[in-house]
């Protein structure tokens, strides 16, 4: 694509579309019509411009409507500009502001890249089969039809679609008319809401559904392929309706159209997107076997429609102006996922979740120098994909916004937002105006709070010394690489502490306070802060993890603090070593959110491997001595009635103890894996990948040929990703050669699967290599495949998380150094470099340190 961004919701703004598209799937084309009503502003010109990418525009006119009648505009030429995505209609004549109406026919192609308008492929009884239909966020509807294609270039749209007849037709509305035209099926669908053109969307197939009505109601419909079980969409069909009557309820706004569509579509890039009344999912995301599905699938699949559902309201009913605010759009619903769940299903416990997933996430890259700040701006079409950092703009957005909801009441959280998509319903905001109308609400500053988390990269350490009742703190900005970290930048902080003579908001650089006592102070209490905290004095930082053996602190707290020091550890600021010793209070934790740090950590301190082997039947062993407690307690079998974070510990616990060699639990697995193949229904949905896995990792005869045919036979999209985890996990080359000579054949592997393969085998070391080299011998087939795609960036990012030695980083560089100035990889390229670096560093720097406190360990 070509330059920088040109606004052109500044010279023209559509009021109005008449679409007609007309698919041909047999030869991969469309045609189409589009009559686009609207405003002429800003000075007179002798062209308008609208958006297109790989069109072709056959003809056009201009007609400019007027009270007395209208006036045709005599067109001297049409030129596509494809550098930058325009077609731009020239007059022979001044074009002077006012309305018009400007008709455009043009033909393109139906894609096989998951963007714009593309086809899925996919097989029953080994016929193969097509689905048909649409992505158009961000910046992809220009490849569907001309228009304007920027979020506040909101219009209504009357849309009617020509195509082969005999199969199922969805769109953003109910369907108004359908005729038959010899072969043909014209099927015209109601007029929308004022909308954004990335929310249009259509799907086309061979389909079957299931429906519900809400209470008020709304017409609710899950749609699959009949490559799968009626009985699969069921269970996403009761969470959207519930989901539905809760946001109404919650929002005080109903849901805004009539009806609700939600279909799982054989590729798929995303994890699933919030067009408005057709909400299209990865089939893995939507689809839920009754009988074989796990509790994580099911929570999974209940967050992401959750998700979805919100922004409904975030999003779609009110819309960003621009992509510099989408975190109006996915901060927002990531964060209401979480309200969501935690009524509909409180025995989830999901804030704990919040903590782990989230949390963890945005700590960890937000600490690398340059990472984007949550609001960021936008100079480049190909910049805007860039934006859906999943650890930026959806968790740490969301961890900043949870952060708000504490610092206000829930009330007035929820007075706020009802003000707000009441006063700005079918508009399009800013940040300022859901800050205006949370502060009306509140009576607080809301913006003055919130802006600094929202248009800073990064966050705080707040440094904590205490001598007697005399406490001292101060707040520095974090990073990976001490040097690069901004000194003059500071943040409201919210201290969340007990001893009402601490401030509840820090903003200065440091401070001397008087306290109650000279018990020592903690803060960030519930852990709901978006900064770490360094107790500096060793006998402060000891006093606070005594609390993890007296059970005085929350999971969320008992998580954090663990991470916090991690991340110290990371910057520089204490040894990795104080950290593992901080471990050893963890002895007895029973919280599977925990774990997720716990694990997290364990999987830190494998990176050492690389540059000692020696110490992996060290690390084994303390992973053994870790396990074992939770091992007893839970054991094989889910009891009546069990505590759902049990549950899923559980399998957390079998699959760090098949890592690790415990005897006891390698043995069962790999029982059960032979007891899996006479029965699968007695192995446990939620322990399957880790027993697959236990075949794997010790090479039992002929587990990896019968797990991958069952792969690639199977249809239950769940049971496919758990034998890709346990594949994944080979040490043998012939194996791993076998896994990454599959990844082009789009029939053995899907388009939206391949980064996660090659993702998994990166992360394995023994597999790593192999992987490492396939992705830059095959680096030109991923550009052409993945280069207009939202997982294009996705590749760099997954190579520098998974690289460890200054061997790979010199590689990297070498290989992605040149990409530093694209548009679409620049940002994860400077960061792939920054994160590699500071990760070697770290390593380097403590290693001996590591190998002196594992062999005391084992001694």
């Amino acid at each position: 694509m070509g330059n920088s961004v040109t606004r052109l919701y500044k010279q023209f703004q559509p009021s109005h579309y008449t679409l007609e598209l007309d698919l041909s799937p047999d030869d991969m084309k469309f045609t189409g019509k589009v009559v686009i009503t609207g405003k002429k502003v800003g000075p007179p010109s002798k062209r308008i411009s609208f958006h297109q990418h790989g069109l072709t525009i056959t003809s056009a006119s201009i007609v400019k409507l007027g009270k007395n009648g209208n006036q045709d505009i005599t067109l001297d030429r049409i030129n596509h500009h494809g550098s930058y995505d325009e077609v731009r209609l020239h007059a022979a004549e001044m074009i002077y502001p006012g309305t018009y109406s400007v008709s455009m026919n043009f033909n393109g192609k139906i894609q096989d890249a998951m963007h714009g308008i593309y086809i899925s492929n996919y097989q029953i009884s080994g016929k193969n089969q097509i689905v048909i239909s649409t992505q158009f966020e961000s910046h992809h509807s220009r490849e569907a039809f001309p228009g304007i294609d920027e979020p506040e270039a909101k219009a209504t749209f009357d849309f009617k679609l020509a195509t082969p007849s005999g199969k199922a037709v969805i769109g953003n509305m109910p369907i108004k008319s359908q005729s038959k035209k010899g072969d043909r099926l014209i099927t015209a669908f109601d007029t929308t809401p004022l909308m954004s053109t990335y929310l249009l969307a259509f799907v086309y197939g061979d389909l079957q559904h299931r429906e519900t009505k809400t209470k008020d109601g709304v017409l609710v419909r899950t749609w699959s392929t009949k490559a799968h079980s009626l009985a699969s969409l069921d269970y996403a069909l009761n969470v959207i309706k519930d989901g539905i009557e809760f946001f109404n309820e919650y929002y005080g706004v109903p849901y805004p159209l009539p009806k609700c569509d939600n279909i799982a579509i054989p590729d798929f890039s995303a994890g699933a997107m919030e067009n408005w009344g057709l909400i299209t999912y990865r089939e893995s995301i939507l689809l839920i076997d009754p009988k074989t599905a796990s509790h994580n699938n099911r929570e999974t699949a209940a967050m992401v429609c959750l998700h979805e559902l919100s922004h409904q309201w975030f999003g779609n009913l009110v819309t960003m102006k621009w992509w510099d605010d989408l975190w109006l759009n996915e901060s927002f619903a990531n964060v209401m996922e979480y309200v969501a769940a935690d009524s509909l299903y409180p025995d989830w416990r999901v804030w704990d979740t919040f903590t782990s997933s989230e949390g963890l996430s945005a700590f960890r890259r937000d600490a690398i120098a340059g990472v984007q700040a949550v609001k960021t701006a936008v100079n480049h079409p190909d910049e805007i994909s860039t934006l859906f950092d999943p650890s930026i703009v959806y968790a740490k957005g969301s961890r900043l916004l949870n952060m708000l909801m504490n610092y206000l009441d829930e009330n007035e959280f929820k007075s706020g937002l009802k003000n707000y998509f009441t006063r700005y319903a079918y508009k399009n905001t800013t940040g300022d105006d859901l800050w205006d109308s949370l502060g009306r609400a509140s009576g607080k500053d809301v913006k003055a709070f919130m802006n600094p988390w929202l248009t800073r990269a990064g966050f705080p350490v707040v440094n904590v010394g205490q001598t007697g009742n005399e406490l001292r703190i101060s707040q520095a900005h974090f990073t990976l690489d001490p040097r690069k970290a901004d000194r003059l930048r500071l943040w409201p902080v919210p201290t969340l502490c007990d001893d009402e003579n601490v401030l509840p908001l820090f903003s200065s650089q440091s401070n001397t306070i008087t306290v109650a006592s000279d018990d020592f102070v903690r803060l960030n209490k519930g852990a709901v802060g978006h900064y770490i905290v360094n107790y500096q004095e060793p006998v402060h930082a000891q006093a606070v993890a005594s609390l993890i053996d007296t059970q005085q602190l929350s999971e969320a707290e008992r998580l954090m603090l663990l991470s916090d020091s991690a991340m110290l550890a990371r910057g520089g600021i204490q040894p990795f070593a104080t950290t593992l010793q901080l471990l050893e209070h963890y002895l007895n934790e029973d919280s599977e959110p925990v774990w997720g740090i716990i694990s997290l950590i364990l999987a830190d301190l494998r990176r050492f491997i690389d540059s000692a082997q020696t110490v992996e039947d060290q690390i084994k062993g303390l992973i053994r001595t870790l396990v074992e407690p939770q091992f007893q307690r839970l054991g094989w079998q889910e009891r009546p009635g069990e505590f759902v974070q049990d549950t899923k510990l559980r399998a957390t616990i079998i699959s760090l103890g098949v890592y690790a060699e415990h005897e006891a639990i390698t043995d069962h697995a790999i029982e059960l894996f032979e007891i899996y193949k006479n029965d699968s229904f007695k192995v446990p949905a939620e322990l399957r990948s880790t027993i697959f896995a236990a075949a794997i990792r010790n090479t039992i005869t002929g587990a990896f040929d019968y797990l991958l045919g069952i792969e690639e036979n199977t249809n239950n999209v769940n049971l496919k990703q758990d034998i890709m985890s346990a594949l994944t996990t080979t040490k043998t080359e012939a194996e791993i050669k076998v896994l990454l000579a599959r990844l082009k054949d789009n029939k053995k592997v899907r388009l939206h699967d391949v980064d996660h393969w090659l993702a998994y085998l990166m992360r394995n070391r023994h597999a790593q290599e192999q992987a490492w080299n396939w992705m830059r011998d095959n680096w030109q087939w991923i550009e052409k495949t993945f280069g207009g795609d939202k997982s294009y960036d996705s590749f760099p990012r997954y190579a520098a998380s998974s690289l460890n030695t200054r061997i790979r980083l010199d590689e990297y560089v070498k290989f992605f150094g040149p990409y530093k100035s694209h548009p679409a990889l620049g940002r994860n390229v400077v960061m792939g470099i920054e994160e590699l670096s500071t990760r070697i560093e770290w390593l380097e720097r403590d290693n001996e340190l590591v190998q002196r406190y594992l062999k005391s360990r084992a001694s």
